[in-house]
């Protein structure tokens, strides 16, 4: 089917044209054929770039255009909700709709999404609007549901399968539901009441092959041999990738062997490299050094990425992240290690995907072998479309047993049944409450109810939750979250406000439970680490992992300051090893809001700046969730206190930065350095000159007007600051400032 013959309006046909894509694939075709242009339910279950997103694209523009009403773009990563932004916003500006993207800040029903028509949003950030009974959510006619397979994903999946419910019964909207190829997507069909597009066809074809010594093995026993001149096997198959031209993306196991797979080939890719692609290389290189604070391991990830080799993996910042990931795009960086995570994120395709390990490891499962669906993923990066007719996913084998194992495993097998994970406690809790504090479900009959709605209630029998679900109910009673009504279920003040305020019920217990001891403490006693300890206490944070150098370190810092600690202390080994990882983590938020360099914090916590960057922004969030339960309670000191620290830690600042940072485009950087001049308040700014101001590195003549129209209003002239010359904002970003470090030094060795 040719792009014309689309009932989609011309400027979107040309822009098509324009971006290379002139006839539809296999799928796309189907999709319409099913509906998709009609306003049906479709779950379209095809492989990586099998054109899902045009799918998504062709029928937000015709829901747009015909029904008035709103579409809504479900993503499970912030990541692939921004890059999915991008892509529509591209279109849909050409035909004056307007697209925004929700992400974070759960505490709010979004008013601007009133005014939007199509909405990109994370499955978290639709879950707060349905608790905060926005109304724009009513008037959605599209749903589209990205990955609807990490349903079977025990911590994503319960509330992307809520959501899903929860929409559907809110609306009669059309679902659009996207996902990997899976062996049970005719069950996902039913329960959304939806025809199937289902498909192996791919733009670009899948070989997948095991690596033993020199052979690769692929189906239908075809076998194609590599040169052999290295004892390594995986040495030889990049070679073989490198002189043909080609790049790769190598997934390992762990941070470590990501990274160690980029270091160890930076000699053999740099000399592939041509003359242009070196230039490129070393502009990406000095892009990462101006990104944030200069670190080692922003150094050392410049200096590989100069090879033509990096790594990726949660450890990198966001964005230390985009630049690799568009230099490998576009082709100037060859090979990649990265971590399982990239699987299941951005679009990023290569002609070579090498699997170097099929094992996981977890504390309580041992070393164990990952689902054939997550194979699948890994593979199908495999094939960069419009530029490769074919990609190679191989997996390297230790021996002909191992080799054996892994073709039958994963080359022939079909992927595993999605499953619901809905009906495990923690999730319950956080289903149970939000249903309850948003009046949807009232009586155990109408809980029981909406669960029959979900993907569970499908496949099973929702009464066989009964049990679970009284018991999930006796505790929210017990912990005072709903009221003790024998009939109905009424969410209390405080039930209301935790499932407003996004967060785990049990979060709200522990955050309660340590205020209502703050409030009986010395003041002298509550401290920074207070709230810092009690926020990383809950089941929200992603609390870091303790090395064996840690541990010690540690244990010292809470003798000196258990009196600060608001949560009960561990009471067994078990316990201790939790409350260590915590207190860790509180100890990383601590260093930053002394404005401890960020290199210090890495090589103290061993950790990376991605690491720092979810500590962070997990510790935002739950702070302001503290400030709001204190508040609650009648702890207005407390609640106001709270309020600052989250202020500090948004910011990364002492307590003496706070009113400087409240000015517009100035950060922590540029307030240390105005505070360091003497210009320690915004009152003191005012009375100064600009022309003062202007001679502070940093400072150029467009962020200076800037700061004084914020300051003096209409008050402000423009010859206040005359002709000198702008220093690039971006100029500040090179000079690492030191700050003096001193609550933590007497813990942790430098």
């Amino acid at each position: 089917m040719n792009i014309n013959d689309l009932p989609i309006p011309q400027v979107i046909k040309e822009k098509l044209k324009e971006d290379g894509i002139e006839s539809l694939y296999p799928p796309q075709v189907d999709a319409i054929k099913k509906g998709l242009l009609e306003g049906n339910n479709l779950v379209v279950a095809v492989p990586t770039a099998s054109g899902k997103t045009l799918i998504a694209l062709l029928a937000c523009i015709k829901a747009l255009e015909e029904t008035g009403l709103k579409t809504l773009y479900l993503s499970p990563l912030r990541a692939l909700a921004y890059e999915k932004y991008m892509e529509f916003r591209s279109y849909l500006d050409l035909l004056g709709k307007r697209t925004i993207l929700l992400t974070g800040d759960y505490d709010t029903e979004d008013s601007n999404a009133k005014y939007a028509d199509a909405i990109i949003a994370t499955n978290e950030k639709i879950d707060s609007a349905i608790r905060h009974q926005a109304k724009w959510v009513n008037q959605i006619g599209l749903v589209v549901s990205d990955e609807i397979h990490l349903i079977n994903d025990a911590t994503r999946g319960p509330t992307l399968e809520v959501v899903l419910a929860q929409l559907r019964k809110v609306s009669r909207t059309q679902i659009l539901a996207l996902s990997a190829t899976i062996k049970n997507a005719d069950e996902i069909a039913r329960w959304l009441e939806a025809g199937l597009v289902s498909s192996d066809w791919r733009p670009v074809k899948l070989n997948e092959g095991v690596l033993l010594d020199n052979k690769i093995k692929y189906k239908e026993n075809r076998e194609v041999k590599i040169p052999l001149q290295y004892k390594n096997s995986f040495t030889n198959l990049i070679n073989h990738i490198i002189k043909q031209g080609n790049q790769a993306l190598v997934f390992g196991t762990t941070r470590n062997m990501a990274e160690s797979t980029a270091r160890n080939l930076t000699a053999r890719v740099n000399k592939s490299l041509t003359i242009e692609e070196k230039q490129k290389l070393k502009a990406a290189s000095s892009e990462i050094l101006r990104t944030g604070e200069q670190t080692k391991q922003s150094k050392n990830l410049a200096k590989l990425v100069e090879q033509g080799v990096s790594y990726h993996h949660a450890g990198l910042s966001p964005s230390q992240r985009r630049i690799i990931e568009k230099n490998f795009k576009q082709g100037n960086i060859k090979i990649l290690g990265s971590t399982p995570t990239l699987a299941a994120g951005i679009n990023l395709p290569a002609r070579y995907v090498i699997i170097k390990s099929v094992y996981r490891y977890d504390v309580t499962l041992g070393s164990y072998p990952i689902p054939v669906l997550e194979f699948k993923q890994q593979s199908g990066r495999a094939g960069r479309p419009q530029y490769d007719k074919e990609g190679d996913a191989i997996v390297i084998a230790k021996n002909e047993y191992d080799a054996e194992g892994l073709y039958h495993r994963y080359i022939e097998a079909e992927t595993e049944d999605i499953e619901s994970r809905i009906a495990a406690e923690p999730a319950l809790r956080r289903i149970v409450l939000g249903q309850i504090a948003t009046d949807n479900t009232q009586t155990i009959d109408e809980l029981v109810d909406f669960i029959g709605q979900t993907f569970y209630g499908h496949k099973e029998d929702p009464t066989s939750l009964s049990s679970i679900l009284r018991k999930v109910i006796k505790f929210l009673q017990e912990e005072a979250l709903i009221t003790n009504d024998p009939e109905y279920l009424i969410p209390t003040s405080f039930g209301r406000r935790v499932s407003q305020l996004y967060i785990d019920p049990l979060s709200g217990i522990i955050i309660r439970d340590g205020l209502m001891r703050a409030n009986t403490k010395a003041k002298e006693l509550l401290t920074d680490m207070s709230f810092l300890h009690l926020v990383c206490a809950t089941p929200d944070v992603r609390y870091v992992t303790i090395k064996k150098n840690d541990a010690i370190a540690i244990i010292n810092y809470m003798s000196d300051h258990e009196d600060e600690i608001l949560p009960p202390l561990p009471v067994d080994s078990f316990e201790l090893e939790l409350f260590m990882s915590q207190l860790k983590t509180a100890l990383i938020l601590q260093d930053w809001i002394s404005e401890t360099p960020e290199d210090l914090i890495l090589d103290r916590h061993s950790v990376g700046s991605g690491d720092v960057y979810s500590v962070v922004s997990n510790a935002e969030w739950l702070l302001y969730a503290t400030s709001e339960i204190a508040k609650l309670l009648g702890y207005s000191n407390i609640s106001v206190n709270v309020s600052s620290l989250h202020n500090r830690v948004v910011n990364g600042i002492k307590n003496e930065l706070v009113d400087l940072v409240q000015i517009p485009g100035i950060g922590r950087v540029r307030s240390r350095l105005l505070f360091d001049k003497g210009y320690k308040t915004r009152e003191i700014l005012k009375e100064t000159d600009p022309k003062e101001i202007l001679k502070i590195p940093g400072f150029g003549t467009e962020l200076v007007r800037a700061i004084f129209l914020h300051l003096l209003g209409e008050k402000f002239s423009e010859k206040d600051i005359g002709k000198n010359l702008e220093l690039k904002d971006t100029e500040i970003e090179e000079t690492t400032i030191s700050f003096p470090q001193k609550s933590l030094d007497d813990f942790f060795s430098k």
